[in-house]
């Protein structure tokens, strides 16, 4: 098998969000991957097997389990389809079958590195903000105080493909960390499977495997929640780019950027991919 090592969401190498990219022609076991994911360590390691023209089954996974939708590895996984079957073009376009969504995404060749975007669909809403004292839960799980919050954004669930919830903050981003042993708990009780903690000043967020243990460099999937979420409350205006960053406070600063098709309402994700090695799986 074929493995590609890449740097989403920057230019440069040794930059942005790290991952690995497989391609195999024979079904493997979820636990084979589970294992693949673990050897390398990344934070994702997406496995691509070619289902017809221009058409990928995607699977997607972290050292811990399975994700059914994750920003950085398409991102990455086009970027490198666009280098390994059509580096002769400038433009490409892909489809990719993930586990309950399928969804489009396309690249530029740029002189030694690529931009990739993603359509990642509509965002959902899901539910009521976040009020009354699971803000204060939640703030205490996140080493926050109300003091931090931004006065007139409410907490809110947002999705466009995993469900975040976005914490808006005025101050305070970097003393946030998981501070609880129950988070992931806390979580499913609003249909919610990872926060993004943001600052709307500095437009920044930060987000962390649910134990607290690892910080992500840069996240395609919530990007697109928080872009929805700025577009609803009226923080940004419904036709212009949203920058995120993300990434400083763990030494790998990232660049996400988001934006709306207005025909379609759809919220779409883009970011810089660097291709930094090639190697082959001798199992």
């Amino acid at each position: 098998m074929i493995y590609y090592h890449v740097d989403v969401f920057s230019s440069e190498i040794l930059s942005g969000n790290g991952l690995t990219v497989i391609f195999h022609e024979e079904d493997m076991s979820t636990q084979y991957m589970q294992a693949i994911a673990q050897e390398f360590k990344q934070f994702e390691t997406i496995f691509l097997r070619q289902t017809g023209e221009n058409r990928f089954r995607a699977r997607i996974f972290t050292v811990e389990e399975e994700l059914d939708f994750a920003g950085h590895p398409i991102l990455g996984a086009m970027a490198v389809i666009h280098e390994k079957l059509y580096a002769e073009i400038q433009n490409a376009t892909v489809v990719f079958e993930l586990n309950n969504k399928t969804l489009q995404a396309e690249s530029v060749k740029m002189e030694g590195y690529f931009q990739a975007t993603m359509n990642q669909g509509v965002p959902e809403f899901l539910g009521a903000v976040v009020d009354g004292e699971l803000v204060n839960t939640f703030l205490h799980a996140l080493n926050l105080t109300a003091d931090n919050l931004h006065p007139k954004l409410p907490m809110e669930v947002v999705s466009t493909g995993l469900p975040y919830l976005i914490v808006p903050l005025a101050s305070g981003l970097e003393k946030a960390k998981i501070s609880t042993k129950d988070f992931e708990a806390q979580l499913e009780k609003i249909q919610a499977k990872f926060v993004y903690v943001f600052s709307v000043d500095r437009m920044e967020g930060r987000t962390w495997d649910n134990r607290g243990l690892i910080e992500d460099v840069a996240t395609g999937s919530a990007a697109g929640p928080t872009g929805a979420y700025l577009y609803k409350w009226n923080i940004c205006n419904a036709d212009e780019d949203v920058l995120i960053n993300q990434g400083g406070f763990v030494g790998r600063p990232s660049k996400i950027k988001v934006f709306a098709d207005q025909s379609t309402g759809h919220i779409k994700v883009a970011g810089d991919v660097k291709i930094i090695a090639k190697g082959q799986l001798l199992i």
